[in-house]
């Protein structure tokens, strides 16, 4: 499975967290900040780190921005900046953008922008690791590190999982996870051994973090059944 590619727009706490999180996940990172001492100093953590305006349309578009899986607007207070980048992020026609937003008013601005809420990110440090795991999943829903070794993590369900149950899958035994619930048209459902999963079902599991990974990799790999 070839590795997701990332650009990260800003140097702040966030977007170093961010960064720093998504290259431990073995992810392909280029960031851009126009700072050059906060370039120089993450240049060596990244695959590709470029100091430019991210303001500057043809900048951007020389750098192949919209090649990028995901682009994330982590820029700091500078509202403006933010809302332009996002703009012209969309007008070269990146397809999925997160924005780190600093008011209501920043939120807003940015959805009419066509940047879909759950892309919004309020400017946590933590939030930087969990967006990095969420990013780099491409399945996660919703994190939440326990530990340092364990997590609770909710996903959409694949074909594989639908008609059958937990008696006929033995996920426990076969992944080391325990699926506690399934999410079902808004509501939670605790499954016994044999309540079958339906199409568009979400579970929420709790595991070890490589078990975890390794659950959710056979969940969507197309070549198992």
């Amino acid at each position: 499975m070839p590795r997701k590619s990332f650009a990260v727009i800003g140097v702040g706490r966030f977007g170093q967290a961010l960064i720093e999180e998504l290259v431990s996940l073995k992810a392909n990172v280029l960031v851009i900040d126009k700072n050059f001492d906060k370039i120089e100093k993450i240049a060596k953590l990244v695959t590709n780190a470029i100091c430019l305006d991210s303001t500057d349309i043809e900048a951007l578009r020389e750098v192949s921005i919209a090649s990028y899986d995901t682009v994330v607007v982590a820029t700091g207070m500078n509202v403006d900046n933010s809302i332009l980048t996002t703009l012209i992020l969309k007008d070269l026609g990146v397809s999925e953008i997160y924005v780190k937003v600093q008011s209501e008013y920043h939120a807003r601005v940015v959805e009419k922008l066509g940047v879909d809420s759950e892309h919004l990110i309020w400017p946590e440090q933590a939030t930087g690791k969990r967006l990095a795991k969420i990013l780099i999943s491409g399945n996660f829903l919703e994190y939440l590190q326990l530990d340092q070794e364990y997590s609770f993590i909710s996903t959409v369900i694949s074909k594989k999982l639908v008609g059958k149950n937990l008696l006929e899958l033995d996920i426990r035994k076969k992944f080391g996870v325990n699926i506690v619930a399934i999410r079902r048209n808004d509501r939670i459902i605790i499954p016994s051994s044999q309540t079958p999963f339906e199409p568009k079902d979400e579970i929420l599991l709790v595991g070890r973090n490589d078990l975890i990974q390794k659950f959710t990799n056979w969940l969507t790999a197309k070549n198992n059944r």
